[in-house]
């Protein structure tokens, strides 16, 4: 076996209100139990950060298997903000120290999409297991979409991850176009996304592997927060553009707005509460991957998304309002009909039946021509205006 452990800690975006501690079992529907455990993000200094916990390897090695890699690992972490972390811990039968950075981040690459792909059904029935236990309170998904209540999996378009490559004095070198920037003792960046950390790679330390690696994990936690609420943003221009009608409320927007911003900000306050070398690392690792780019693109684009539900209300508006009209107008004919009626009745007690018929026949044909008339009118107004979008 090599010495090195390659870890990989793939971010999924998924807001939720809260996170139930107490929960200490989720049935897994095919696939048995798991048990969270509380536990803490070991790399805050000031004030504790709380996490959900679910060692996975046995449900993990159960479901996949990769030819020359073996499972050593994987943990479920579920942070306070909105955003769950995945991480496998690798073994490979051969010696990672003898490629260059670009063959490592070629192998992790085929390694991480065999692996989504292999376990992308079992990750979506944990969570909507957790979601269901009610480990996960109150899931919040982009408007235009399915319901909360019919959620099945993070869009995989949202999820990003990190590649570490953890050994005792790694002697990889960094790609030429990474900056040079101060990092936390132990860490290098290789290129985006990939790092090498000078540690012990034994499975045994793997509760301090994961505190060393979150630096990074949080960056990237945040970039997945951003690009999972860019992705729903941009799912609500399309069907906006097409005029296809769907669950696009702006007040429900602006709530799952609340909760990205909520989550965002959450996780940047470990820039303030990790201890000083987690800090430098953080801020090298989000530095790297461009996420104050990502922060301002996707804000000008969530930006858009709300005035254009906007303008889609107002539109929305004035559509029933107009309908609102043709009925009142209608509604309006129809009782100066009644109205003629009695008038008819009260000054013509004595007639004939014959003429009762035709005064009735007469004010009726004359209520349905001005009825028909006002909705023509309604429909020529509204003709000069525009064709109106498809309802």
């Amino acid at each position: 076996m090599s010495d090195v452990l390659h870890v990989q800690t793939r971010a999924y975006p998924l807001h939720y209100a809260s996170v139930d501690r107490t929960v200490g079992t989720v049935v897994v529907p095919g696939h048995g139990e798991i048990h969270p455990v509380p536990g803490m993000l070991g790399s805050v200094a000031y004030n504790a950060e709380e996490t959900v916990d679910v060692d996975f390897t046995d449900l993990a090695r159960a479901a996949v298997s990769l030819p020359d890699v073996t499972i050593v690992g994987c943990r479920i972490r579920i942070l306070a903000a909105g955003a769950i972390l995945v991480t496998y811990a690798l073994r490979h039968p051969t010696d990672l120290r003898k490629l260059d950075v670009h063959a490592l981040v070629a192998l992790d690459a085929t390694i991480n999409r065999k692996l989504r792909e292999a376990d992308r059904a079992l990750l979506r029935d944990v969570l909507a297991a957790a979601q269901r236990s009610g480990l996960l309170r109150q899931v919040m998904v982009p408007p235009g979409g399915a319901a909360a209540a019919d959620w099945t999996e993070v869009d995989p378009r949202a999820v990003r991850y990190n590649c570490h490559f953890i050994a005792r004095d790694p002697a990889w070198e960094p790609d030429g176009r990474v900056p040079g920037l101060v990092l936390g003792p132990h860490c290098q960046i290789l290129l985006p996304y990939t790092y090498a950390w000078d540690g012990d790679p034994s499975p045994d330390t793997i509760d301090d592997i994961l505190t060393m690696l979150e630096p990074a994990d949080i960056a990237v936690a945040q970039q997945s927060v951003l690009v999972g609420a860019s992705v729903g943003g941009l799912r609500i221009l399309t069907e906006l553009a097409r005029a296809a009608p769907g669950r696009l409320e702006g007040p429900e927007f602006r709530r799952f707005l609340d909760g990205v911003w909520a989550d965002y900000h959450h996780l940047d306050a470990y820039r303030v509460e990790s201890g000083q070398a987690h800090r430098a690392t953080y801020l090298a690792a989000r530095e790297t991957i461009g996420l104050d780019g990502t922060h301002e693109r996707a804000e000008k684009l969530l930006s858009h998304v709300n005035a254009s539900l906007l303008a889609e209300a107002s539109l929305r508006s004035e559509r029933l309002d107009r309908r609102l009209n043709r009925v009142a107008a209608a509604l309006t004919v129809v009782a100066s009909a009644s109205f003629l009626l009695d008038i008819a009745a009260f000054l013509l007690p004595q007639v004939s039946g014959q003429m009762k018929v035709t005064i009735v026949s007469g004010v009726t044909l004359l209520a349905a021509g001005l009825l028909s008339a006002t909705i023509s009118w309604s429909g020529d107004r509204n003709a000069e205006r525009g064709p109106a979008l498809p309802r």
